[in-house]
């Protein structure tokens, strides 16, 4: 018979997060060096410690992350639909045109949430990138991307 050198011993369990909307998995492997130990029953001491070890791991309470906020989802079609004004002649603007709302606009609220939680305050919704504008932040600005892109 080999020679046992090393012995090896996983165990692991798979639970429901908090929210119950996904699930947590945890798995813990230890490895010890058996090469001195000679009798049978000594492996399976060996084993069963590890095997102890990995259970009392696995009996605390599950770490869990924070989880993500929830961002609000938006429907283009009803951005689309606020009352974007054109820079210039402060006239409402075309669909797929640069413009601007204020930040208080009824319906803006999510886009806004958005913008605030993006990298930078610039939120890329294709085929738009918005920010904010204005000293005091009171509007929101949108640019097609491709101008965006120059």
């Amino acid at each position: 018979m080999p020679k046992i050198t090393k012995l090896t011993v996983g165990r692991g369990r798979t639970s429901r997060s908090p929210n119950q909307e996904e699930w947590l998995k945890e798995y813990y492997e230890l490895e010890a060096d058996v090469t001195d130990i000679t009798a049978e029953d000594g492996l399976e001491k060996a084993r069963v410690s590890l095997e102890q070890k990995l259970i009392g791991w696995l009996s605390e309470p599950a770490a869990t992350q924070p989880a993500a906020p929830q961002l609000p989802k938006l429907n283009m079609a009803e951005i689309e639909k606020l009352p974007w004004k054109d820079y210039q002649r402060k006239q409402p603007c075309r669909p797929g045109d640069p413009g601007w709302i204020f930040t208080n606009v009824e319906g803006a609220q999510e886009l806004a949430n958005l913008i605030k939680a993006s990298p930078k305050e610039k939120l890329v919704l294709p085929p738009y990138q918005f920010s904010f504008s204005g000293q005091e932040k009171q509007f929101i600005s949108r640019k097609p991307i491709k101008e965006t892109q120059k």
